[in-house]
């Protein structure tokens, strides 16, 4: 990964839950991982201590790549290391998945966590604080949900990678900047060969922020505005543009009122028809 941009990484974690959305994530993370030859750590969160973990229900990686054409069938595991990427599997024990998944970080940290996530709804989401929410706003590293019910943009049975719009919303506060330089590590780890790159700000088009925009000859930036609230403008223009991501910087949780109805990301992951990059303004 270039130096350039604002996310270099070493280490993936996956979080699954091993139902059946969970598969398009960690179709995600390995894809991620073997494009950027990091380490690639698959997380399952018991909720009693006393059940021992059941090793044969997490993905099958080596089963996973020889379909892909990336291994030879009945692959060793020493052939997967020579692709240059370092698989661990871990179970931990914790009532709370959120705080399952935040105390393995704390003791591992990943630059990329990855995971499938619920979209809640009406007076569920009001009380109950989304676990993916919890997640990304306790994590340091960048956070890639996949919406159960989306295919995402990894296909789960070739590997192959469609990213041809991204969506980004900017404005002067989070800084929009570390999301548009995360999104083009992804474009170049992932050699998408073009890519139109979708900067999305509502308001006055007077008012619309600077960005510093890293050049690329695989990707097209492409300007638009347009008013109204900003999570029916976000959605609005992800379908308009056949978005395959939204990415956006997170400042995270301000205020008794945006902790009710949550962050403006997680508003948008509730939605979202496609899967949602989520970058920590302090990435940068």
């Amino acid at each position: 990964m270039s130096e350039r941009y604002g996310l270099a990484i070493g280490h993936v974690l996956h979080a699954t839950d091993f139902e059946a959305g969970s598969t398009v994530a960690f179709a995600h993370a390995l894809r991620l991982a073997c494009a950027t030859q990091s380490s690639l750590s698959i997380l399952h969160v018991e909720r009693t201590a006393d059940r021992q973990p059941d090793w044969s229900r997490f993905p099958a990686v080596r089963d996973t790549l020889a379909r892909w054409g990336l291994l030879p069938p009945h692959a060793a595991r020493s052939d997967v290391a020579a692709l240059g990427v370092r698989i661990g599997k871990a179970s931990v024990a914790d009532p709370d998945p959120a705080a399952g998944v935040l105390g393995f970080l704390h003791e591992h940290p990943a630059d990329l966590l990855v995971l499938s996530t619920h979209q809640r709804h009406g007076l569920d989401r009001w009380l109950h604080q989304t676990t993916a929410g919890r997640i990304n706003a306790g994590s340091d590293g960048a956070t890639l949900f996949l919406p159960v019910g989306t295919s995402g943009f990894v296909s789960e049975d070739t590997g192959e990678v469609q990213l041809r719009n991204i969506l980004v919303p900017i404005d002067f506060e989070p800084d929009p900047e570390p999301a548009v330089e995360v999104v083009c590590d992804l474009v170049a780890a992932l050699d998408v060969p073009a890519c139109h790159v979708h900067l999305l700000h509502i308001g006055n088009p007077s008012d619309s922020p600077g960005v510093s925009l890293p050049g690329s000859a695989n990707v097209q930036y492409h300007w638009r505005t347009t008013t109204g609230s900003v999570v029916s403008s976000v959605l609005h223009a992800a379908r308009q543009v056949q978005a395959d991501l939204i990415a956006m910087t997170t400042a995270g949780r301000s205020g008794l009122l945006d902790a009710l109805r949550g962050s403006t990301t997680e508003q948008i992951l509730q939605h979202a028809e496609c899967p949602v990059l989520a970058v920590h303004e302090w990435l940068d």
